[in-house]
């Protein structure tokens, strides 16, 4: 890699006022190169030398990988007192990872704040430590796809020889006209701190809009690809975030700590790209052969994002489930319309769940008595929702004839008039069952992350061994995993737990 930067710096204080600017440019570039060739023949194991090779066997191979970005950036600070804070920044950049023709970028942002509790008439205030409100707004863009993804990319045809040498053949179609995906982003919050920060409180809310995303373009597999690299659409994202800690306990002996973190976003299509509506279209079309009496292609049972405006990128769509019908052990849906049947079909898909929780974070403590100190963490979601394919694949539509199959395929199913069950007539098992509410359910987790227990010995304690530190810890990681969805055994990987052990010696 190579990386280059200049930059030009001004600094002044006077009378209160603090100003920095700073002026810089930078290029990088960054290459990995690689090749790959199969020798075999060799005389001993000591001679591993390639000269000592009886020959070459298979195609050699090599790569080489260059990236390259330059920028110029301007950013500017500027405070009063330490009372009022205000900043601006504007850089423009130019990446070889985008299409030749939309190669550069300009994106700025700028921001301000005042620190209320540097107020003269709140240093003797005892309750507020710190009160802080902030807000900023900006362009930024990013980069999320492979290299070379913008353009055509050939491979060699090493299978046949021709006269004039080995043919090529185009592998991956680019984009020339790929360009940066951009986020203007709003952001808002406020800092508290009470009792010399016993409690600290920091409070944000933002709204990012995110135009050109970037995302895989289907096309039909005619053409000789099945996708590629397209700016499609715009997407808003709206939340709030909490971070609280509390020092509930300490004196010279003991600390007692309790932190704690919650999450929570929601994204919505605000405008869908032709792009966008030819791949619902697609999807529709996929459902074009169904027949709800002979269907039995697994690709019917699956669920598939779909586009439209005021939607969510995590939205599940399906036909809603009124569940089975104690008579005759059918599925009965409800249509769009409000009419009820036992019909499935991929035009009345409506959202039936959203995989994004409500709320999502963290929280634990830190308890430390003298030399000794544990650490505990945890991590939560709740209020999202997933789509069980086990059920559908390995209960719902299971081969009984040619696999070994769940005992809940026959003992859950509709069997008899009366039957209430949530499972079809096993005698219906050679039609392939649609996405369904049925199969929608609310993923809850809480997951006991980790766990640190650890010892330092006191500067007194080391002296005889000559050491200036020494602090054994003990951590144990993935202790505890609870969910509200069942992990199924033998298809979900166990939850693993590890167990590390460190020993830290300065001397």
């Amino acid at each position: 890699m190579i990386d280059g930067s200049l930059s030009l710096m001004y600094n002044n204080t006077f009378r209160g006022h603090n100003l920095n600017i700073c002026l810089s440019s930078s290029m990088r570039q960054t290459q990995s190169t690689a090749s790959e060739t199969h020798y075999r023949g060799f005389p001993g194991g000591d001679l591993v030398s390639s000269n000592y090779a009886a020959e070459v066997y298979g195609k050699p191979s090599s790569s080489d990988n260059t990236t390259r970005l330059v920028g110029a950036l301007f950013t500017s600070n500027y405070t009063y007192n330490n009372i009022y804070l205000a900043d601006l920044t504007g850089r423009i950049d130019g990446s070889s990872e985008f299409g030749s023709d939309k190669r550069w970028s300009m994106f700025w942002s700028t921001g301000a704040g005042i620190n209320i509790h540097n107020y003269d008439f709140m240093k003797s205030n005892e309750l507020f430590s710190m009160l802080k409100f902030r807000a900023s707004y900006g362009l930024t863009g990013k980069t999320n796809f492979s290299l070379y993804s913008a353009k055509d990319m050939y491979q060699l045809q090493t299978d046949s020889w021709y006269p004039t040498g080995y043919g090529v053949f185009l592998y991956q179609m680019g984009n020339p006209n790929l360009k940066w995906e951009r986020k203007y982003t709003l952001d808002y919050g406020i800092e508290i701190g009470l009792w010399h920060d016993k409690v600290y409180l920091k409070a944000s809310a933002y709204d990012e809009r995110t135009i050109d995303l970037i995302t895989d373009y289907t096309i039909p597999s005619s053409t000789g690809f099945t996708s590629y690299k397209e700016n499609m659409g715009k997407v808003k994202n709206t939340g709030v975030e909490l971070e609280l800690r509390m020092r509930l306990y300490s004196d010279r002996n003991w600390l007692l700590q309790l932190y704690g973190s919650f999450a929570r976003n929601k994204d919505t299509i605000v405008e869908i790209s032709q792009a966008m509506r030819d791949y619902n279209k697609r999807v529709e079309e996929l459902f074009s052969g169904y027949n709800p009496e002979s269907s039995s292609d697994s690709k019917y049972a699956q669920t598939y994002l779909k586009y439209y405006e005021g939607a969510s990128l995590t939205s599940i769509y399906g036909m809603k489930s009124l569940g089975i019908s104690p008579t005759n052990g059918k599925e009965i849906y409800l249509r769009r319309n409000g009419d009820v049947t036992d019909v499935w079909s991929a035009d009345e898909w409506t959202i039936i769940g959203d995989t994004a929780p409500k709320g999502q974070g963290s929280f634990g403590y830190t308890l430390s008595y003298k030399q000794l100190s544990m650490f505990a963490s945890f991590l939560y979601t709740f209020g999202g929702d997933a789509y069980n394919n086990t059920l559908v694949s390995y209960v719902e539509n299971a081969d009984i004839k040619n696999d070994n199959v769940d005992k809940r395929v026959l003992l859950d199913r509709w069997q008899r008039p009366g039957d209430i069950t949530t499972m079809k007539d096993i005698r219906d098992r050679n039609v392939t069952t649609g996405a369904s509410s049925r199969f929608v359910q609310k993923n809850n987790t809480l997951q006991w992350s980790s766990l640190t227990m650890s010892y330092n010995f006191r500067p007194e304690q080391l002296r005889k061994l000559r050491l200036s530190g020494l602090r054994f810890s003990f951590t144990m990681n993935d202790l505890f995993y609870w969910s509200t969805i069942r992990q199924e055994r033998g298809l979900d990987y166990p939850y693993s737990r590890s167990f590390n052990l460190t020993t830290n010696i300065i001397f």
